[in-house]
């Protein structure tokens, strides 16, 4: 009999609470159409810092209901709504008339008298309406005073930045002291009055500037000397590098609360700061003899390279300048020697081709062959193609490297990615690819693996790796003189050129002094195991390298050294290679070498020497029978 009147009494309890909601009137900002604004006291006394009076905001919607839940804005132009620091801007809500808020529609904030007399307007805003108050403060502020500076101190947060524009640290952070006797804060000086001078003792005068913040509140720049304010005795402000790099002083003085110099002065010089190297001016190649290919064990070698990046000045580069790389193994066309023949009856090689600025041709209307430029690689035609590299040897550093926008549509001219900026003429250029397997890939020191295709510095230097395949058929490709080497057509066309570029620059470098060099030292043997000769004879040689290829094109030097007793007029003769014009190994690595004998009697005996470059020494005795 007691379960009913518990749920009824339930039921009434939940209809009571949606009946007091639906009467309740609005709970929201935006519906805030009016508010009232009343303070507890219309006076406050400095002397009485713990003191305050209430600002009451009552908010209504627009049937003039009591709007709780609404966000109410409170601002004062004098004092401050917190006893121990200033604040001047603050918000609070709109009560439900609980016990714990202001009231129903009801929000409140305290004003505090803060340091300064006068009166305070405070304005309270609310979606759009607002309303003021004011309060009058009376009294004189009491401030501590802070003893007079005793001595300056100024430091650096870096003391080496970079040039701006290398994407290195271009500022460091100056923050000066004013020091007491006992090293506490001094005085700051008063309203608007800077007490802190800093200037340039020395400088590059590249560009470089100081930043500050003046007692106005003005940030300030300049290129010779700031006057800033301090608070609580300390300044802080900004040295930002220029263009060019050198060594920078700086020296911070105390002023006195009218701005003047104390007498003696006040000054403290921070130690030289540095501003470090400019953008990347010149990168220069360099290749090692020693040691310097490895055999990757797989007929692949790798032979190593480094490059210095320095500015216009002779400093290295900025740690992390990014250095890109690339190689052409190929030369699919050039106006410079080698002469490549193309199927012609002639091609010119005049060095007369051009550019003009802003615009992407290069021009070559002597040697009109870019449409038809062909090679052959992998048993097939291969002409200009789109992104084959275009390199102009004599250009400005910035034109040098380019590559090929489009499939050329005409013989004297050729589109590149980008426009070049000089006009110039008499320029030598040549256009080729990576067709033989050459890669370049370089080195970070962030990274465990190489990076293809660039390089990063540390102390303006790094080093890089050109991988290429390791066989009789393309070994020393590019080490060989173009007319000497037959195994590539059209003959001369196994050039290797190295490309590097700086980031961000127009520090470009364009050489030739990698190759597919072999691994050191070169064997010479005579095949058949002939050591010795009774008379005219040929000897079977043949040359490879340290991991045994077989070196092409390896010339041959002879020396003949004879008995003290040659009697008979013994004559030695060492002949050319493979009845060819010239002492050179073929294609092979062989080279059947004729030794001719004459005169001499049966005591008479010579010895030939036979030697290659970075090789050893193989002798045949020649005795007569």
């Amino acid at each position: 009999m007691t379960v009913l009147p518990r749920v009824l009494s339930g039921l009434y309890v939940i209809f009571s609470l949606l009946f007091l909601t639906a009467c309740g009137g609005s709970d929201k900002t935006e519906d805030a159409t009016a508010v009232a604004v009343s303070a507890s006291t219309a006076s406050l006394d400095i002397g009485f810092p713990e003191r305050f009076s209430t600002i009451s905001a009552t908010v209504r919607d627009a049937n003039g209901e009591l709007l709780r839940n609404a966000t109410v804005q409170f601002s004062t132009d004098l004092g401050s709504f917190s006893a121990t620091e200033v604040i001047t801007r603050t918000t609070a809500e709109t009560g439900r008339g609980g016990s714990n808020d202001a009231g129903n529609g009801v929000a409140a904030v305290r004003l505090f008298p803060g340091q300064s007399s006068g009166t305070a307007t405070v304005t309270i805003y609310v979606n759009g309406v607002q309303a003021t108050s004011t309060i009058t403060i009376t009294g004189t502020a009491l401030e501590p005073e802070r003893p007079v500076p005793a001595s300056i101190s100024i430091t650096a947060s870096e003391r080496a930045i970079y040039v701006a524009g290398v994407g290195q640290t271009e500022s460091s952070t100056i923050t000066v002291r004013l020091l007491t006797s006992t090293g506490g804060a001094a005085q700051d000086a008063p309203a608007g009055i800077n007490n802190v001078r800093v200037s340039f003792v020395t400088q590059p005068n590249g560009g470089e500037l100081l930043f500050g913040t003046q007692a106005s509140g003005q940030l300030i720049q300049h290129n010779k000397s700031v006057e800033v304010a301090t608070k609580n005795g300390v300044a802080t402000l900004t040295l930002s590098s220029g263009q060019l790099p050198g060594v920078i002083e700086l020296k911070a003085e105390a002023l006195t609360t009218n701005g003047t110099s104390y007498s003696p002065a006040i000054q403290a010089t921070i130690p030289a700061l540095s501003i470090a190297s400019g953008p990347t001016h010149s990168i220069v190649l360099s290749y090692p003899t020693e040691n310097a290919i490895e055999d990757m064990g797989n007929g692949i070698y790798r032979r190593v390279g480094g490059l210095l990046a320095t500015d216009r000045y002779g400093n290295p580069v900025a740690d992390g300048t990014v250095v890109n790389l690339g190689v052409i193994d190929s030369v699919l066309l050039s106006n410079r020697a080698p002469q490549i023949n193309y199927g012609f009856s002639s091609t010119v090689i005049d060095g007369n081709a051009s550019t003009t600025s802003n615009s992407a041709l290069l021009t070559d209307l002597s040697n009109a062959l870019f449409k038809s430029a062909v090679i052959t690689r992998n048993n097939t035609s291969r002409y200009i193609e789109a992104q084959d590299r275009v390199l102009i040897l004599n250009a400005q550093a910035i034109d040098k490297s380019r590559f090929v926008a489009t499939l050329p549509d005409q013989n004297s001219s050729l589109t590149a990615n980008k426009a070049y900026a000089n006009t110039a003429n008499q320029l030598e250029y040549l256009v080729g690819a990576s067709l033989l397997g050459a890669q370049i890939a370089g080195v970070d020191p962030a990274k465990t693996a190489l990076v293809s295709g660039q390089a990063v510095t540390t102390d303006g230097a790094a080093t890089f790796y050109l991988t290429y395949p390791a066989n009789q058929n393309t070994i020393r490709a590019g080490c060989v003189d173009p007319a000497v080497d037959t195994r590539f057509s059209p003959q001369g066309s196994a050039q290797v050129w190295v490309v590097a570029e700086a980031s961000g620059s127009s520090a470009t470098t364009i050489d030739n002094q990698e190759c597919f060099s072999y691994v050191a030292p070169a064997t010479m043997t005579e095949t058949t195991g002939q050591t010795a000769i009774g008379g005219t004879a040929v000897v079977q040689l043949e040359v490879e390298d340290a991991s045994s290829i077989r070196l092409p094109f390896m010339n041959i030097s002879a020396s003949i050294s004879y008995g003290a007793n040659n009697t008979g007029g013994l004559v030695v003769t060492v002949g050319n290679c493979n009845s060819g014009s010239n002492r050179r190994t073929n294609t092979s690595g062989l080279c059947s070498l004729p030794i001719i004998v004459s005169g001499g009697n049966s005591s008479d005996i010579a010895t030939v020497s036979l030697s290659t470059t970075d090789g050893n020494t193989l002798t045949i005795s020649v005795t007569v029978p």
